[in-house]
This record gives structure tokens, sequence and C-alpha cells, in this order.
């Protein structure tokens, strides 16, 4: 019988190709449908563990998200996407503030509704991010999903074989300094091989250097972010629909914030 380890690897090398076809070989129209499905699928996540007994409250709730993606949308049609992506980036430094002066983690049977709302806000807002990084440059959307997902595994096996030092013990106690520290080295090295295979002229290497650095932390702070709601409602995963790795939350936790923040700092910078 495959352990975790085997599922989670098994999982990521049939989505990993997938995820390069569509984004580099396909269209928008394929984009978009992925994209909402995506979303639906993390929304009816959240709908299924932050909302109890309340089948109403959870349709409103993916209903919300998805006219939200409507509108965001239009803001893409009409090149004022700028603004809903600062409102998003926004939310997200506020909830880094509270990783931060989380004192103590108090279980709760369910989400209220302006926490609903901002969660809405978050999907949609990222279904936009990514939209608008692939009409921009799909090559560096793949750069950005890359760097990410290699975040992810780097901390994951440096921290399970070097890491000593709890990183915020009372959120991820099994997340370590070593483990971060050993997956910005990787990270750094990835990103300045792909600054010297793509066109150099686009951006300086010091901007470059200051992206990956600044992608890895909020790859952190994203995994923080969904561990820390997972404490607040006593789960250990967002879902079953990803073997080894649970839910697409799950999986996608260190790219939410990273998507919205590089995007408006790239583009206002």
């Amino acid at each position: 019988m495959l352990n975790n380890l085997h599922k989670r690897i098994i999982t990521a090398c049939i989505i990993y190709p997938i995820f390069l076809y569509i984004v580099l070989y396909s269209n928008e129209v394929v984009i978009r449908l992925s994209l909402n499905i995506i979303i639906f699928l993390s929304a009816f996540e959240i709908s299924k563990i932050c909302i109890v007994n309340n089948k109403s409250k959870s349709y409103s709730f993916i209903a919300v998200v998805f006219i939200l993606i409507f509108f965001s949308n239009i803001f893409i049609k009409n090149d004022i996407w700028q603004y809903y992506i600062i409102i998003v980036s926004i939310i997200w430094l506020l909830i880094f503030y509270h990783l931060y002066s989380v004192k103590k983690i108090n279980i709760i049977s369910q989400l209220s509704s302006i926490y609903l709302l901002l969660i809405a806000i978050i999907l949609s807002g990222f279904y936009c991010s990514l939209y608008v990084l692939y009409k921009i440059s799909p090559t560096n959307l793949v750069y950005i999903v890359s760097l990410v997902a290699l975040c992810d595994v780097s901390a994951y096996f440096i921290g399970k074989k070097f890491g000593k030092t709890s990183f915020f013990h009372k959120i991820s106690p099994n997340k370590t300094k070593e483990g971060v520290v050993g997956a910005l080295i990787i990270c750094i090295i990835f990103s300045s091989i792909f600054w010297f295979i793509n066109d150099l002229s686009k951006q300086s290497f010091l901007a470059n250097l200051f992206n990956s650095i600044l992608i890895v932390c909020l790859s952190v702070l994203g995994d923080l972010s969904v561990s820390l709601l997972k404490r607040y409602i006593n789960k250990k995963d967002m879902g079953t629909i990803l073997p080894g790795h649970g839910g697409i939350l799950d999986r996608l936790d260190s790219l939410l914030p990273v998507a919205p923040i590089i995007l408006i700092l790239t583009n206002l910078f």
C-alpha cells in the first residue's frame, strides 16, 4: 500500500504536466474553464467544512464567489483589474498581521458571514490574478507557480531532514526555520537559472532576486494562513480530492497570496 509521501509524489507528477500543457499550449477558453473549476472546488471545500448544517448559506457563499468572478472578468475586460487586486492584496496584508498577533487559537464551529465574504473576495481575486498573469505571459505564470511548488517541496524535505527550530509553532508545529531557509536558497538558485535562460533585458538580476525572495516569503505566509484557518475549525485537511495532499486549498494555499501581490507589485513598479 502506498504511504502518504508516495501519494503526494504521484499526484504531483500527474498534475504538473497537465498544468504545463494547459498554460502553455491551450487557449483562453480552456484557461478560464480550468480556473472556474479550481475556484468552484475551493469554494465547495470552504462551504463544506466552514459552514455547518446550513445549505442555503453554503450555496449563497459559492454564488457570491462566482458573482465576484463575473465582476472580475468585467474589470479585466475594461483594464481596471488593478483596483480589485489592490483590495485583495490589502486583505492579505491584514491576514499576515493577524498571523503575527495570534496568541491563542480558539476552535470555532463555523465562520461568520464577514469572514466568508473575505474568503470569497480572496478566491475571486485569485482567479483574477491568475487570469491576468496568463494574459501577460504564460511563461511567467508557469515560473511563479513552479517557484511556489518548489518552495513547498524543498521546505518539506529539508525540514524533515534538518529541521530543529519550530516556525510558528502554534499555527503549524511541523514547519521549521531550517526548512524555510533551505527552501529560500533552492528557490533563489532556481530563479537565477530561470533568469539566465530567458531574456535578460526585461528585468535586472537584483529585481529578479528580490521577486524570488518575496515569492518565497509570501508562499510561506499563505501556507500558514490556511493552516491557521484549519486550526480554527479543527481540521487537518481542507478536503480529500488530491491523494497525499488533501484538498484543492491544501495544494493552492501557498499560491493564494503570491498571485495577487506579485501581480500588483510588478505592474505598479
